[in-house]
């Protein structure tokens, strides 16, 4: 037997152009895209990275400006919602998904992708939009929406980026979202109040806790010394896994809690040994019994800028 028929019931990743608004993808999950991590975060951002690269004339992975100034699609605001059949956790070796991509069109120096993942094996139509993911989501399925900003160095180290569209930047013919589907209301207001957590009493907080972190220079930056966007959801997940110790529960508990929902907003970048602080909020929703709401902000220690704001709605595992 050779090496080719030994592997012959592996089936191999495909991609297809659907239109020019859409990508659909068929995969098998690797080891190096799942777990208890933020694995699947990252592959999902390339998946961000891969269709605006097949539709919208740049390569992701290689732009730069009109002086050859590499310039980068960076993660501003990422969201996730899933349910209890299938969320961030679930994907596990081996399982064969379909993965459906869409880009919106928001000017010369942003963009948004809407992601819809679900098994394979359910064959679901290889079209996705912002309201199917916010009004009419189909069950048993991982929405995700990512809203990226093209920027680059304006100096030595990570503290000072600016906007920078890269030459070849084509969104004139994508679709632009109507305003009440656009996520720019909830990231301005969470930018202004340094929370997603409205104060509208439908939440009762809980739990007020501070941690602390050091950007590792092993492991938080990617390949352009940038602190990597999925390590911001590591941090998080690391520190709401201490936070859930202090509340006296079971390290087996936290891997089994169901995250149905997520969302991140990217406000700045870090260099490696900043010392960052970690406030954690619980919250429990009175209309969801079990239900619970972190609401995590993280900040350099020092300076007391605001690196990024988290939202996490989830519940132990019945």
């Amino acid at each position: 037997m050779t090496v080719l028929e030994t592997f012959a019931s592996l089936e191999s990743d495909t991609l297809v152009r659907v239109d020019d608004h859409q990508l659909s993808r068929f995969v098998t999950v690797k080891p190096a895209m799942c777990g208890h991590n933020a694995r699947l975060v990252g592959q999902i951002g390339d998946w961000t990275w891969e269709a605006v690269s097949h539709l919208c004339g740049v390569n992701a992975f290689r732009a730069t400006d009109a002086q050859d100034v590499p310039t980068y699609l960076s993660f501003f605001y990422y969201q996730l919602i899933g349910d209890s059949a299938f969320h961030l956790r679930v994907p596990t070796f081996g399982d064969r998904l379909q993965v459906v991509s869409r880009c919106y069109g928001f000017g010369p120096e942003s963009i948004l992708t809407i992601h819809r993942l679900a098994p394979a094996s359910r064959m679901l139509p290889a079209t996705v939009s912002a309201e199917e993911m916010l009004r009419v989501r189909l069950p048993g399925c991982l929405y995700v929406q990512t809203f990226n900003r093209w920027i680059q160095r304006r100096g030595q180290g990570n503290r000072e980026l600016q906007s920078a569209a890269p030459s070849g930047f084509r969104y004139q013919h994508l679709d632009q979202l109507p305003l009440e589907l656009s996520p720019r209301a909830a990231y301005d207001a969470a930018r202004r109040s340094g929370s997603f957590v409205l104060d509208d009493g439908t939440l009762l907080l809980r739990d007020d806790l501070r941690l602390t972190y050091e950007v590792d220079m092993g492991r938080d930056l990617n390949g352009v010394g940038l602190l990597y966007f999925a390590s911001y959801f590591e941090i998080a997940d690391s520190a709401l896994a201490k936070a859930w110790r202090q509340l006296g529960r079971s390290d087996a508990s936290f891997l089994a809690r169901v995250v149905h929902a997520q969302r991140l907003l990217f406000l700045a970048n870090a260099d490696a040994c900043t010392n960052l602080t970690i406030r954690i909020r619980r919250f429990e929703v009175p209309a969801q019994p079990g239900r619970e709401v972190f609401d995590i902000g993280i900040s350099e220690r020092d300076s007391g800028r605001v690196l990024a704001i988290v939202e996490l709605c989830c519940e132990e595992k019945a």
